[in-house]
């Protein structure tokens, strides 16, 4: 069965969204099947923005080249309106062995093809110390102008709230809790003109089978955060819990929609 890309018929119009490690490798051809969940809840809620983070080989892969031929397949499916897609680059907490890499690992993503070419950088690893902002700084600015003509989109992951709030001023978004959802609190959050929640996102993996309504509307409604994800895809045993999409996708984005109605 084909699976047709997710289309909008308007930009994302509410504040808060879904930010997604959508680090599941695509089967090829036509249907996309290991993404088809996701192209069918983007285009069922074309209002919320999505934040899609690709990353087929902890980077880019194939230095230089252009992406996997399943990625080049499945990526322009995921294309909407309400949808930022960005590529994957981790940044090994700023150390300066790996500064080299992360700027080829932009220049790799920048060099794409323009149908399946990210739309800004997912920069993880962050540090978030004094010590390394400038690091920081030279990321961005040189990643921006990569993407979007000019305007791409930067996301970083300190996992945390960064120790220095100046991160929040290089940056679009910032992941200011990664966590298992059972250890996680809605009082842990920084949230002030320092630390704008407009600007935070949350991601919690170990999630329950359905989508814990008080909590997306206290992230969402009452704290205003950016973007929000929880997935059921477990961390127990060192698994990789981003490597399956939620069993309760569908049902997630649409309580994060209806908390904002």
């Amino acid at each position: 069965m084909h699976i047709a890309r997710a289309v909008a018929t308007a930009a994302a119009t509410l504040s808060s969204g879904i930010l997604i490690p959508l680090y599941i490798y695509p089967s090829g051809g036509p249907d996309c099947a290991n993404w088809a969940p996701l192209f069918q809840s983007i285009a069922a809620h074309p209002a919320v923005p999505v934040w899609v983070i690709i990353n087929p080989n902890t980077g880019p892969g194939n230095n230089g080249g252009q992406a996997p031929i399943e990625f080049q397949q499945c990526i322009p499916l995921l294309r909407a309106p309400n949808v930022v897609v960005l590529g994957y680059v981790h940044t090994s907490e700023g150390s300066t062995q790996r500064q080299p890499g992360v700027t080829q690992d932009v220049n790799t993503y920048a060099g794409w093809n323009a149908s399946y070419k990210p739309d800004g950088i997912f920069f993880d690893e962050v540090s978030g110390e004094s010590k390394d902002l400038a690091t920081y700084e030279d990321f961005v600015s040189h990643a921006r102008p990569l993407f979007n003509n000019g305007n791409g989109f930067i996301t970083l992951n300190p996992g945390a709230a960064p120790s220095d709030t100046d991160y929040y001023g290089i940056t679009d978004l910032l992941l200011s809790a990664e966590d298992i959802y059972k250890d996680f609190s809605p009082s842990q959050l920084s949230l002030g003109s320092s630390t704008p929640p407009s600007k935070q996102a949350i991601v919690l993996t170990d999630g329950p089978s359905s989508p814990p309504t008080s909590l997306i509307s206290q992230i969402v409604t009452e704290d205003g955060v950016k973007a929000f994800y929880i997935t059921t895809d477990t961390q127990a045993n060192g698994g990789n819990p981003y490597d399956d999409l939620p069993t309760d996708l569908e049902a997630f984005i649409a309580a994060v929609e209806a908390a904002q109605e």
